[in-house]
């Protein structure tokens, strides 16, 4: 079992919580109750850590997100994971510093290049449960000495073909719930394809600021006033620091 040794400093408590639960707010996320999948690809999160205005850093462009959120935000990012197969990030996202994952989640990194920190922890932790996702326009010298180790599936051209890439976890290794968990190109590039079906937000009482600083989602957004809407399902906090669940919606196009 993958222990979290933070659950003593928690002091959640509740705002809004229109889900129909009655739990006692320190067991937050413990048990998600997600929907099953559809046919054709898993019931898909979106978890997320953002200052007040939108900043998923604190440090310089290319850190880490250390000193973002806090223990209660780790504790709850934890408790996702747990309610899922598998988690997804890009290639982006590993190469500042290690991630540790339950050895037994399935642990997708999505890239352009198959340029890859192979000593990071997301690799070494549990190699037989790592997934690289790439175009069919990656080096074939790379894929190959990826495939030595690891997984590689390959789905599009240029770019990975998410579509195909959920639908083939769908049905080949039978991932019926995933998290994705950035970086915001990849976050955006899940939702423009209709794939997310929830966005988690933890709210970071911080103001960071910068033009060049990246958000929770980037990529080249949606055209004009088209956007998506979202629907509060539960809000909580600990002390300044917030806890959002959202449903995705509709996509509304003008």
């Amino acid at each position: 079992m993958f222990v979290i040794d933070v659950e003593k400093s928690v002091s959640l408590a509740k705002l809004l919580d229109s889900s129909g639960s009655t739990i006692d707010p320190q067991t937050l996320y413990t048990d998600l109750l997600l929907p099953q999948s559809s046919a054709s690809r898993p019931y898909t999160v979106v978890n997320m850590v953002s200052t007040v205005d939108g900043k998923i850093l604190v440090g310089p462009i290319g850190s880490t997100a250390t000193g973002l959120g806090s223990p209660t935000d780790q504790m709850l990012m934890r408790r996702i994971q747990a309610n899922v197969d598998a988690v997804v990030i890009g290639a982006g996202t590993l190469r500042p510093g290690n991630v540790v994952y339950d050895p037994s989640l399935y642990r997708i990194v999505v890239s352009r290049s198959g340029d890859l920190p192979l000593t990071n922890r997301f690799f070494t932790d549990a190699p037989d449960n790592v997934i690289i996702l790439l175009p069919g326009a990656a080096s074939v010298e790379q894929v190959n000495d990826l495939k030595k180790k690891y997984r590689v599936e390959q789905f599009g051209s240029e770019e990975v073909d998410l579509r195909s890439a959920v639908k083939w976890l769908h049905t080949n290794l039978e991932i019926r719930k995933l998290a994705v968990e950035g970086g915001a190109d990849l976050n955006f590039q899940f939702l423009n394809l209709g794939l997310v079906d929830e966005f988690f937000l933890t709210l970071s009482p911080k103001i960071k600021g910068g033009r060049e600083m990246p958000t929770t989602v980037e990529g080249v957004g949606f055209h004009d006033w088209d956007y998506l809407n979202m629907e509060l399902i539960t809000l909580y906090h600990d002390h300044s620091e917030l806890y959002f669940r959202y449903r995705v919606l509709d996509r509304q196009i003008k």
